[in-house]
């Protein structure tokens, strides 16, 4: 089995804010230059001090190729902006569709077993609007070892890092195969 934890710089808490911040930042250049646009930001939410390496970027590369394969019929309105810094990789989008749209595919994605679990697919509009599972009626996203509240299991650490590492090498292992 693969081990996606062995390499990398590991992050601390302030580098993960700050690399939120930045996410937020350009979440709202993109919605001030696109304003008729529906902006989806798209990140693996990668457990403990490692937020990418190698193997992290290959699995990453693998989610985003799925995700894509959802918006496949919609006009882009600008080519996707990548970034990588030692806190993760993230991919910016622009789509002429309409929020509602854009969410309900990115959940289509996020539930997908096994790498769509792994990512988050954040949507905006002009108009400040997030758009949420709850704020469109659907249940909430479910943690991917127990099955309850994901939220929930990570406010209250349900589960171990090693635990949460574990079940990323499974799901990296099936995706990509062994080393």
């Amino acid at each position: 089995m693969r081990d996606l934890f062995t390499t990398g710089t590991p992050q601390t808490i302030a580098d993960v804010l700050h690399s939120k911040d930045e996410r937020v930042h350009r979440q709202q250049q993109l919605l001030t230059q696109f304003p008729q646009g529906t902006v989806v930001a798209l990140k693996m939410n990668v457990p403990g001090p490692i937020k990418t390496n190698a193997e992290l970027q290959e699995l990453f590369i693998a989610g985003q190729r799925q995700f894509e394969a959802q918006f496949q019929d919609v006009k882009q309105l600008q080519t996707p902006i990548v970034t990588t810094t030692s806190a993760g990789t993230e991919v910016f989008y622009v789509f002429a569709v309409a929020g509602t749209t854009a969410k309900q595919r990115a959940m289509t994605f996020e539930d997908q077993e096994p790498l769509g679990r792994l990512f988050d697919a954040d949507v905006f509009t002009s108009n400040q609007q997030h758009y949420s599972r709850s704020t469109m009626g659907y249940p909430v996203r479910r943690c991917f070892l127990c099955d309850r509240p994901a939220k929930e299991c990570g406010r209250n650490r349900t589960h171990s890092v090693a635990e949460l590492q574990t079940y990323f090498n499974q799901v990296a292992t099936e995706v990509l195969g062994d080393d």
